[in-house]
């Protein structure tokens, strides 16, 4: 295990322990309408029903596409009456969500789902996920060093979330590791990864902790990232099967693949479907052989 790996591991442990705190002081689940701003909501076909299809994400910018594509499945208009998307990076909404097992269907970090063990309690199951990726420091002007007398005094640019691994856990590792407390350096903490490229770009930051993708060289230069640590876990599809209800995991996978084939972004289009025990339905003949 390396020098770097042993910290991660004792932030993980720290940020459970926090959540864990956070989670036995949050409002109770029936104040959850006050908590989130940010959703949207439409009617299925099925007016009469009262249930509910919840989906918790933290990227707003799949949520319409998410939902006109959940309200015109057709066993997701059987099976409820509604369909509502919640989106946010806020730690107490993450936990009220996800935590608590409030959400049917849930884009989250693992060490999130870990960190509380819902896939036990709630009985949350992997349905896809994105490819692992690296976690960099990127600088506009030099390439970055993984030592604290070239971090010392820098400005570093990280996400302000501390579930994100890229932009907040891992970084927080290496300084841990190397010994740099956070007074020793100017920490600017923002709330996307876009908008940490944008304090690089305009010089506000010395450097930055992010993934890279493609887009990113129009920006900067590939010769000025320094991998802090590879194959870093990449978000999850979490689906709350409490009964055997296949059709509902079948649909949902489904609409995840092909939102995936109509994405723009290089992280979200590399989508793996977790293997399950779905299948095409038989054609005329096949139907035919079967029975025979």
């Amino acid at each position: 295990m390396s020098s770097i790996t042993l910290p991660i591991l004792s932030g993980f442990f720290i940020l459970a322990s926090w959540y864990a705190g956070v989670f036995s002081s949050a409002i109770k689940s029936e104040d959850l309408s006050n908590l989130i701003s940010e959703s949207i909501t439409c009617q299925t076909k099925s007016v009469k029903n009262s249930d509910s299809f919840v989906v918790f994400i933290t990227d707003q910018g799949m949520a319409s596409k998410l939902l006109s594509a959940l309200c015109s499945n057709q066993t997701i208009n059987r099976q409820y009456g509604e369909v509502s998307i919640q989106w946010s990076h806020n730690e107490q909404e993450i936990i009220q969500y996800v935590g608590k097992g409030i959400a049917d269907l849930a884009l989250v970090k693992e060490n999130v789902m870990l960190a509380f063990a819902v896939e036990t309690t709630y009985r949350y199951q992997t349905i896809a996920q994105y490819q692992d990726y690296s976690t960099y420091l990127i600088s506009l002007k030099e390439k970055p060093e993984l030592t604290k007398q070239y971090l010392w005094g820098k400005r570093l640019g990280l996400l302000d979330y501390p579930s994100s691994r890229s932009g907040h856990i891992v970084p927080k590792g290496l300084l841990n590791d190397l010994g740099i407390s956070e007074t020793s350096m100017e920490i600017v903490y923002v709330n996307s990864h876009e908008t940490l490229r944008d304090l690089l770009a305009a010089g506000h930051v010395d450097i930055i902790s992010s993934f890279w993708k493609e887009e990113d060289e129009q920006r900067f230069s590939a010769n000025y990232i320094t991998p802090i640590k590879t194959k870093v876990s990449g978000s999850k599809w979490y689906l709350k099967m409490e009964t055997r209800n296949t059709d509902l995991i079948c649909e949902i996978q489904n609409t995840l693949l092909r939102l995936s084939t109509e994405t723009q972004s290089d992280y979200y289009s590399q989508l793996q479907l977790i293997p399950n025990h779905c299948q095409p339905p038989l054609d005329a003949k096949e139907q035919q052989l079967d029975e025979e």
